[in-house]
């Protein structure tokens, strides 16, 4: 088994703390993705796990054993960086098989072991080439492939797409979605790409400054965000957040609009509605939002509408791609049990 235990986790360097005490678990053979925007302790959490960062406080377990004071190579585990890390002098079939030399395999094993990862990513034509003779995404597939030859517990990823282009991306994410399906290997990939998370992972740890927000899979954690943060990071475009304050089954918004709400909340709140559910209407309509919009965005399969409304923004997204232009007055209805309330102090969830 190769489960993963993060129990209490903190680090500090010096005064400062840097994770407050971080707890979640990953189960034998489950893909889990940590996002998080830049700075919020997602890649050093990685590297405790590694073993190449201490840890102030807490524990990492690792198929039940703790892990703490084990060293980097004897936890069972293969890291695939953002620079891939390869040796630019070897071949991809010596840098496949380098880790396996170290350990003292033989050559026959080794050999045996470099040709089935080769032919699982594609590599069989490649393996005498050096590095600088191959593509970003051939030479991301080397990485995963020296990885792979090691036969790990776990696998962890350290944002190994940032390097990547836009379309390469995209292949890449169903790439290593496939090769986990294939292998089964408990894995932790680090992103601050929630597209990469949602599309990727079985689960996803939401953390912000050291803290988790938010642990589930990735519709949980879109359809009921555990607070505004979490609301606010997950989802593309983002959710709208406005400031409201609440009470007699309804809000009044900065604008003074007046919206209906399910349940009973009261005084300051963010209304939350996500741009694909607000709905065009007239201006006047009931219920609607009366936005001015100020840009439209194609992107072929959709279109993303940005508006005003007395000094608040408004974002919508409409797949029917309707005629709007820069300056039109419509109206923007929130669909009915689409809308997420969270209190303005503590940014909780309310409904």
């Amino acid at each position: 088994m190769a489960e993963v235990s993060i129990r209490d986790v903190t680090k500090s360097y010096g005064s400062t703390k840097v994770m407050h005490g971080v707890s979640f678990d990953v189960a034998d053979g489950e893909f889990v993705a940590l996002v998080g925007p830049s700075g919020c302790g997602k890649s050093t959490l990685l590297r405790m796990i590694a073993g190449l960062e201490e840890i102030t406080s807490g524990t990492v377990a690792i198929g039940g054993r703790v892990v703490n004071e084990v060293e980097p190579k004897a936890r069972d585990i293969a890291m695939v960086f953002q620079n891939y890390a390869l040796y630019p002098h070897m071949s991809v079939r010596d840098n496949m098989g380098f880790s396996l030399h170290l350990r003292g395999a033989g050559k026959a094993e080794i050999a045996a072991a470099v040709e089935k990862a080769a032919d699982i990513l594609g590599l069989t034509p490649y393996l005498d080439r050096t590095p600088k003779q191959l593509s970003g995404g051939q030479r991301q597939r080397v990485a995963m492939g020296r990885a792979i030859v090691r036969q790990p517990a776990v696998f962890l990823f350290d944002e190994p797409l940032s390097n990547l282009d836009a379309a390469l991306r995209v292949q890449m994410r169903a790439e290593i979605r496939a090769l986990h399906e294939r292998l089964g290997t408990t894995s932790i990939f680090v992103t601050h790409d929630q597209v990469e998370a949602m599309t990727m992972a079985d689960r996803i740890v939401v953390m912000r400054a050291g803290r988790l927000e938010q642990a589930g899979p990735p519709l949980e954690l879109y359809d009921r965000p555990a607070n505004a943060f979490v609301a606010g990071f997950i989802g593309s475009p983002a959710m709208n957040l406005l400031a409201a304050q609440a009470g007699e089954g309804q809000v009044r918004l900065a604008s003074g609009q007046m919206l209906p709400i399910d349940g009973a909340a009261d005084g300051a709140v963010l209304y939350g509605i996500r741009p694909e559910h607000l709905a065009l209407c007239a201006p006047d309509a009931d219920g609607a939002i009366q936005v001015r919009v100020s840009s439209v965005e194609s992107t072929g399969t959709a279109m993303f509408v940005s508006g005003e409304s007395d000094g608040l923004t408004l974002n919508a997204l409409f797949t029917d791609r309707p005629s709007l232009k820069r300056g039109d007055l419509i109206g923007l209805r929130p669909l009915p049990g689409l809308v997420h309330l969270f209190d303005a102090a503590t940014g909780l969830r309310l409904n």
